[in-house]
């Protein structure tokens, strides 16, 4: 059966043009001829989504989209071609990248030295953990799976390793970046069993394991599940699950299933499938915490709680994602940015590009930018979101939802997840799919905002009458006008009342957003961000400073002042060294944050302010003394360590041991007197012209003319 009329194009089945055209010099001899090109030409530009993918030459067809499709069509094709299976990775639909363990790499250090991860340590153990994530998930669905059949859950691990595998060409061909997780299994499910202990610390290369960690095994945590979900309609709690399990291990109680179960001829059971035998190696003491950290897990809770919850509303609530269109119920969940272009023209045919976010928990809008282009708008306005939200004291969203046009350069630094938001949503060719895009039309039409300038101009093809353009000539307005009324009109935005007055009675946008703020919010990650949009420059540390905006600042560590060994250890590594600072001002012009960089772009230190105090102590307050005493111990670690280094240096002679041989002169003078100094002083002698009774005078008159040259 033919399938080449196919094509798959970013994860989407598209059929090639020339399997549909009627045109005779443009189909296919298979063709289905259901449309003309020019009949092509005209539903590409009324139908969206209909083209798939332009044509870019031979061998590089025009697609359309199979589910844009009249079902006639869709028919036709089906029964001509059939359909190609599009094959997923097993791996695929549980990977993600871990934006925790992008914030985890960003900030850890080293405690032998404090030294940060370098950019390419931080993205290999981010892309690693991710992998090792999916591994995990991937493996408890198929133990669960094999456990449901009654089988046992042996033998997979076979499948991991090759699944782990060939995942890199995924990755390579979706993400460009690939895993270096064992390929052996034997390595790979000690890097696993690491993995379940210690999490994203045991990716972390020569990291010093802890050998009297407690070793969790999969029939522990299959019993730990069976106590919590398995005793309905009785619940446990987590403790009452460690107590009963410490019980077993006691031989104080049994544990057996009930004859109605489903895994009554499981072999992990001694007496016919009954009874759980406490004595069997894989069943070993495990603390209480330890048996709270694995039943908390969201792949094991999910499960338990599928079975405990007698809510199913709640459960889905709870583990199953909300829709994407759903109102967050708390500020800072998430943020939806678009551009916006304002309804009114400051010269023909021209209008101001406003670039937004709007916090969809308490529908304010928290930042704008604006100007005549969209040339650099994207990259000042995600500068001033960090400016607002440090300046206002507030975490970032933990969760971006944005187009791709203008964001999609930024995918895999800026925007990648755990860097500037937890979680980022780009979403591609869907001009309506941003929550942002609901409150412009009601900005657009509220007779409050737009609307209520004389200049305000409507859309020709506007459903409503009365929100179309009106028949008169076009009123200009000055851009600083436009400015002005679109800010004013953004700030009456937030002053009013939330639109859910159940969820936030009496409570403005405003309120909503300061006080009802998502408590499990991450600070800012300054790391992940300011080499990306935040200012560079080169500079250089001399007498454990260095200069910014022509100030002399002070290195520091965790927002204080860098002291003791700390600063000895960034002294060691940047003293008199050029260093990259990247760093990103706030809305007064001052600096708000600057990280400190070596030129491998590895992170050494913060850049704090120089701590300035009055020479004068008439005129000292409070914070002077209190940045004098910082300043004398940012002084004194630095003279201590010289102090405490020097006298280990022992004064020393250099003899010279070896017996040079004796050289004899090769050129030798004959006749030369030794020079003795006379015993009497030297004389002085009078002027020359005291000998004489008159000067002398030359007695011979020299010609000068140059008529004797030319005889």
């Amino acid at each position: 059966m033919n399938t080449s009329a196919y094509e798959l194009y970013n994860d989407k089945i598209g059929i090639k043009l020339s399997y549909l055209l009627s045109d005779i010099d443009k189909c296919t001899d298979d063709s289905l001829a259901v449309l003309s090109y020019s009949a092509y030409e005209k539903r590409a530009l009324r139908v969206p989504g209909f083209r798939l993918k332009e044509g870019r030459g031979p061998g590089n067809e025009v697609l359309i989209d199979i589910d844009a499709m009249p079902s006639d069509w869709y028919d036709m094709a089906v029964k001509r071609f059939s359909l190609p299976k599009q094959e997923t990775h097993p791996m695929a639909n549980f990977f993600k990248m871990d934006a925790d363990a992008r914030i985890f790499y960003d900030k850890y250090q080293f405690e032998s030295n404090g030294e940060f991860l370098t950019p390419a340590q931080r993205k290999r153990y981010t892309i690693n953990a991710s992998v090792m994530g999916a591994l995990a998930s991937l493996k408890t669905v198929r133990e669960m799976a094999k456990k449901s059949r009654g089988g046992r859950a042996t033998g997979i691990w076979a499948s991991l390793v090759g699944d782990c595998i060939s995942f890199n060409d995924y990755l390579k061909a979706k993400h460009s970046c690939s895993h270096s997780l064992p390929k052996s299994e034997k390595m790979l499910r000690e890097r696993y069993n690491r993995w379940i202990d210690h999490n994203y610390e045991s990716i972390i290369d020569g990291r010093n394991n802890n050998s009297n960690a407690q070793l969790v095994t999969p029939e522990m945590i299959r019993l730990w599940q069976d106590i919590y979900a398995g005793q309905l309609p009785y619940k446990p709690s987590y403790n009452e699950v460690s107590e009963r399990y410490d019980q077993f291990l006691a031989g104080q109680i049994s544990i057996g299933i009930r004859k109605d179960s489903k895994n009554e001829d499981s072999p992990n059971f001694k007496y016919a499938g009954e009874i759980y035998d406490n004595t069997l190696e894989c069943y070993k003491p495990a603390s209480e915490s330890t048996v709270y950290a694995y039943q908390s897990a969201w792949e094991l809770k999910v499960v338990s709680h599928s079975l405990r919850s007698g809510d199913r509303q709640r459960f889905k609530g709870l583990y199953i994602p909300f829709h994407k269109l759903k109102q967050p119920d708390f500020a800072g969940t998430m943020i939806s940015i678009d551009d916006r272009k304002p309804p009114f023209e400051y010269a023909k045919g021209k209008r101001l590009w406003f670039y937004c976010g709007a916090d969809l928990g308490s529908e304010v809008i928290t930042t704008y930018v604006y100007g005549e282009t969209k040339e650099g708008i994207i990259e000042e306005f995600y500068r001033q979101m960090v400016r607002n939200y440090a300046g206002w004291g507030l975490s970032l969203p933990y969760e971006l939802e944005c187009e791709s046009s203008l964001n999609s350069t930024y995918k895999d630094d800026l925007l990648a997840p755990g860097s500037m938001f937890t979680e980022v949503r780009i979403e591609a060719n869907n001009a309506r799919g941003k929550a942002i895009e609901q409150y412009w039309r009601q900005i657009r039409y509220g007779k409050e905002f737009d609307k209520k300038h004389h200049a305000w101009i409507g859309r020709p093809f506007s459903v409503g009458e009365n929100n179309q353009r009106a028949v008169e000539k076009v009123e200009f307005m000055p851009k600083v006008d436009i400015v002005k009324s679109s800010i004013d009109t953004i700030q009456l935005w937030n002053s009013q009342l939330h639109s859910n007055q159940t969820l936030h009675p009496g409570m403005t946008r405003e309120d909503v957003f300061l006080e009802k703020q998502h408590p499990e919010l991450t600070p800012i990650n300054w790391a992940g961000i300011l080499p990306h949009i935040g200012f560079s420059q080169k500079s250089s540390m001399k007498a454990g400073r260095i200069i910014l905006q022509g100030l002399h600042r002070v290195v520091g560590f965790n927002g204080e002042v860098a002291l003791g060994e700390i600063l000895i250890q960034i002294l060691q590594k940047i003293e008199g060294q050029t260093v990259q600072l990247y760093w990103l001002d706030d809305n007064e012009g001052d600096v708000l944050k600057a990280l400190v960089y070596d030129l491998q772009g590895t992170q050494i230190c913060e850049l704090l302010g120089d701590l300035e105090y009055s020479r004068g102590k008439l005129e000292s307050k409070d914070s002077d003394k209190d940045y004098r005493s910082i300043m004398s111990a940012y002084e004194a670690t630095v003279q201590g360590y010289i102090n405490r280094n020097a006298k280990e240096i022992n004064s020393i002679t250099i003899i010279d041991e070896e017996v040079k041989p004796a050289r004899k002169n090769r050129l030798q003078f004959k006749n030369v007197e030794q020079y003795r100094p006379a015993d009497k002083p030297a004389e002085m002698l009078a002027p020359i012209e005291s000998e004489f009774e008159t000067p002398l005078k030359p007695n011979t008159s020299f010609d000068t003319s140059t008529k004797s040259r030319f005889r």
